[in-house]
């Protein structure tokens, strides 16, 4: 009874939001473009006014005429890149964002080029009610409430042992297992399994590759897991085999999910497997090299305006992923328009030589918050050997060098850490971002 009060007191704080209200109400195509364009046009007027980077910009271009807004000339705005954010930044930041709840973000290493970002209260408001919506108009599961296992990454629990009371308790009161899988040794593969089948939970969210690499060990041990009613797949690319190894073994559907913590939300598989864009908390553009739109059926780079944090509005951010552009509508009955595809996200395991696996995402984390870094690559070359490639705005201090190499060693026990200072660090030949890369993962 207990928990059955709590619940409805979560999914209640939720629903009474003016955020989520405003998203329910959003029932057809036209309903999405009416809500998007006033939203849209909200954020210009903001940024130029208390935006010193956008009152430059707009004004040369002539978007803002008092209070009207040239929609005509959207387009025309520069794409805002990872380098002109990083040389225009405090340029970026809005004059009121003290009043706005702010704290500072980064946008992960999964790309190889880490920047700092400020978000606000809304944008967090905006994002908790978009997932809200996402699992409950779209997977049909309410998920604050549900059974759920997170198969994620925590290098504070690496660090400290394991997880505070506080997150402890938070857990139990969510229903959230949690699952540390930034370091997956067999000996956790085997507790996890165990875990997952006596906790029995409705939904089960991973990192792509862990997902994989638990599904992939049970598979090849012949190990039961528990079928949760929805498997979500986030924060890395997810190929076909890796659906089909963890659709098999958890005899499930297997939902993608795609963001970034640039931006949050921007797009979720649905049950008729469709990739569904949020465009009430994003406006996606697809360009090509020339920063035109691209066709439909064509593939091109994700360019997007985060329509809800005021703090340091985000627009047209080339996000550095690449999707295939659609104008079809789903069957499943969703308005939000789809898009396909999603790639440009790509790491590689570490292994270290007992066969533990360290997840890629965590020595995407080892960037966060240093600036001197611009563009790094990380490549194990054997068990215990591993070269970091930097590409320096500064000079790197003995402390943040110091500390990167201990929480290197905190995974992959002893090994020889070697340093290259390089100009710039290229995509490989395929065209992908390779910045976590593994000689001697499988």
């Amino acid at each position: 009874m207990k928990h059955n009060v709590i619940d409805a007191i979560m999914v209640r704080q939720i629903t009474r939001r003016k955020e989520y209200r405003e998203l329910r109400d959003i029932q057809t195509a036209s309903d999405l473009q009416e809500f998007q364009e006033r939203r849209l046009k909200e954020l210009l007027l903001h940024a130029y006014a208390n935006v010193p980077y956008y009152h430059r910009v707009f004004g040369e271009i002539g978007l803002i005429d008092g209070k009207a807004v040239d929609m005509s000339k959207f387009d025309r705005i520069p794409v805002l890149t990872k380098d002109i954010l990083r040389r225009f930044t405090k340029e970026l930041v809005s004059q009121d964002y003290q009043t706005r709840g702010w704290y500072c973000d980064t946008s992960g290493g999964s790309t190889g080029e880490p920047v700092r970002v400020m978000q606000d209260a809304a944008f967090r408001k905006w994002s908790e009610s978009v997932n809200f919506y996402y699992y409950k108009h779209i997977l049909g599961i309410e998920e604050p409430i549900v059974k759920r296992v997170f198969l994620w990454g925590s290098e504070r629990d690496l660090l400290k042992g394991g997880a505070g009371i506080k997150a402890r308790l938070k857990n139990r009161v969510t229903h959230t297992m949690f699952l540390n899988s930034f370091r997956m040794s067999e000996s956790d593969l085997e507790l996890y399994i165990r875990k997952i089948n006596a906790y029995r939970p409705e939904l089960i969210r991973g990192y792509a590759n862990s997902l994989f690499e638990l599904c992939d060990y049970a598979a090849r041990k012949k190990r039961r897991l528990h079928t949760p009613r929805v498997v979500v797949s986030a924060a890395e690319l997810l190929t076909e085999n890796m659906r089909q190894v963890i659709e098999s073994v958890f005899n499930s559907h297997v939902f993608d999910f795609y963001g970034s913590r640039e931006v949050n939300g921007l797009a979720g598989e649905c049950t008729k497997g469709r990739m569904h864009q949020f465009a009430f908390l994003n406006h996606i553009e697809v360009l090509d090299p020339r920063d035109q739109p691209v066709g439909a059926n064509e593939e091109g780079r994700v360019v997007v305006t985060n329509l809800t944090n005021y703090a340091m509005p985000l627009i047209r951010y080339d996000m550095g992923d690449t999707v295939v552009s659609t104008d079809d509508a789903c069957s499943c009955g969703s308005p939000l328009p789809t898009l396909r595809n999603v790639s440009g996200r790509v790491g590689d395991h570490f292994i270290t030589k007992n066969g533990t696996i360290v997840e890629a995402n965590y020595f995407g984390f080892l960037f966060d918050f240093r600036d001197s870094i611009r563009k790094f690559q990380l490549i194990q070359e054997d068990y215990e050997r591993v070269r970091i490639k930097v590409a320096l705005r500064s000079d790197l201090t003995a402390p943040d060098r110091d500390d990167i190499e201990h929480r290197i060693r905190l995974v992959m026990g002893e090994c020889e850490i070697l340093w290259d200072i390089v100009d710039d660090i290229p995509e490989s030949p395929s065209g992908k971002h390779l910045f976590i890369r593994s000689l001697v993962w499988r």
